[in-house]
């Protein structure tokens, strides 16, 4: 019987502290003009961080001016952060779930990194060694809706900390499925036909279907 797990990075991902009741209050607007930013900058910047799992005290600083600032932005801000960091047994599976505690511009980043789904996943019994899901040769006629796609591996290739891995059939074919996995650096190396599975929001770009993540944790490894 096929067992499961997640993929890992070479390197441990450091985990982003969720309690920011603590902010310092240095100000993000001391150093920076507030003509020359905008809510939806300093917002979009402390949702970066947060994705690339950054620790430092610049996001403090962002997060306070938002406080300070921008209340809209803010609550919106919090409500993702908060979500995406909360923990698992406390997490909800569906958007629309999510949906009724926190913002929908919240729930909406959530369902870009794949953190929620906006309905059962699609199960297709045999496309993929037990593992069930979408198969990834039918994940193109499913782009728009957030589904589980499942796969063999057949490369994966890396630009800068972006990491790609082409499911089915390898790049450059038209006919594949990659999981794109941005801002991860390295991520461990399987074997070619290793099964994986990802859920998220399907997409088409230049014509080929891909999930997009944020966290290598979201993959699904099945050995």
């Amino acid at each position: 019987m096929p067992t499961i797990r997640t993929l890992t990075v070479v390197v441990a991902a450091i985990v982003i502290a969720s309690a920011f009741t603590a902010c310092s209050r240095v100000g993000y607007a001391n150093h920076v003009q507030e003509s020359t930013i905008s809510c939806d900058d300093v917002s979009t910047s402390v949702i970066h961080r947060a994705r690339a799992d950054d620790t430092s005290s610049a996001i403090d600083e962002e997060i306070q001016y938002l406080a300070d600032n921008c209340s809209d932005a803010y609550d919106v801000t919090i409500d993702y952060i908060s979500s995406r960091s909360a923990d698992p047994q406390f997490a909800f599976d569906t958007c629309d779930e999510w949906a009724e505690h926190i913002r929908s511009e919240a729930v909406q980043l959530l369902r870009q990194d794949g953190l929620c789904s906006d309905s059962a996943p699609a199960d297709s019994g045999s496309s993929a060694s037990g593992a069930g899901g979408l198969s990834w040769d039918t994940a193109g006629d499913y782009a728009g809706t957030n589904q589980r796609v499942c796969g063999p591996l057949m490369t994966t290739r890396a630009d800068n900390d972006d990491i790609f891995l082409n499911i089915g059939r390898d790049y450059p074919d038209p006919a594949r499925f990659t999981i794109v996995l941005w801002d991860v650096g390295s991520v461990e190396s399987l074997p070619a036909g290793t099964t994986l599975c990802a859920t998220g929001p399907i997409s088409l770009y230049n014509g080929v279907a891909q999930i997009e993540l944020y966290d290598v944790g979201l993959v699904e490894v099945w050995e």
